[in-house]
């Protein structure tokens, strides 16, 4: 059975809605607003049904010489369980991944504040959001981290002025929970089970009819109101054992 995929979605839609036939989401105005809305809801389901896609091994964002030591997870990885750093001393030296060990922002404070500014191998890292200034080292790998300044930042503690301007995502490895996320390309299929595709369509369905058309019509509301009911049932015989989606940034 062939799988549904933006572009079909968005054509299905707008020929309910009377709209113009198209070839590519991109070819008008209409078609492009469906696949936005397309992908609202998809988001919506995703976080509403809270869908942990799998596990997976991932390498951090890095962010720039100003940030040395900072780094960020991509988009859709959520619940850090670990993070590995290749800490080779030498530009072509053999990797040397090293686990990294998770503390609490107090302790990341208590051990970077000891510091003294005055020692070469010691300099002043600006957090972006906060203006806080954090003493970091910059003649060793990283040796642990902390999150200060939000969900998406992860703060270490050095970095190797050596080998590097900062934290580089080739030698980071991260593993945690990466949940779905959808491309609006004509091509991409949505990557949800059967029950949450009809949600899917029904929903972004009836949203594109109540934000660009006239409104829902009763036909519309009954479908997307059964396809909820469906999975709302299809939610509930199917336990989710990995139903905490709070952030887990290191091992307890």
């Amino acid at each position: 059975m062939a799988k549904d995929t933006v572009l079909s979605i968005v054509q299905n839609i707008l020929s309910d809605a009377d709209g113009d036939s198209v070839n590519s989401i991109s070819d008008t105005v209409e078609s492009l607003q469906c696949a936005d809305v397309l992908k609202d809801v998809f988001d919506q389901i995703v976080d509403g049904y809270d869908l942990h896609l799998h596990e997976t091994t991932i390498r951090l964002t890095a962010t720039s010489s100003t940030t040395p030591t900072i780094m960020q997870r991509p988009e859709g990885f959520h619940a850090v369980q670990w993070v590995k750093y290749d800490s080779k001393v030498t530009a072509a030296g053999d990797q040397k991944y090293e686990d990294l060990n998770y503390v609490d922002p107090k302790e990341f404070m208590d051990r970077t504040s000891r510091r003294t500014l005055s020692d070469s191998t010691t300099e002043a890292m600006t957090l972006p959001d906060s203006s806080h200034v954090v003493l970091i080292k910059n003649d060793q790998a990283p040796r642990y981290y902390t999150v200060l300044d939000g969900y998406d930042d992860l703060v270490f503690d050095a970095y190797d002025s050596a080998l590097e301007t900062n934290l580089q995502s080739s030698k980071s490895l991260a593993y945690g929970v990466s949940k779905p996320t959808l491309s609006l390309a004509d091509a991409t299929s949505p990557n949800l089970p059967q029950h949450l595709m009809v949600l899917l369509k029904r929903e972004s369905r009836a949203m594109y009819f109540d934000l660009f058309k006239d409104g829902l019509t009763a036909e519309v509301d009954r479908t997307r109101r059964r396809a909820e009911v469906r999975a709302n049932r299809q939610r509930r015989i199917i336990k989710n054992t990995d139903n905490d989606n709070r952030p887990n940034y290191g091992r307890k």
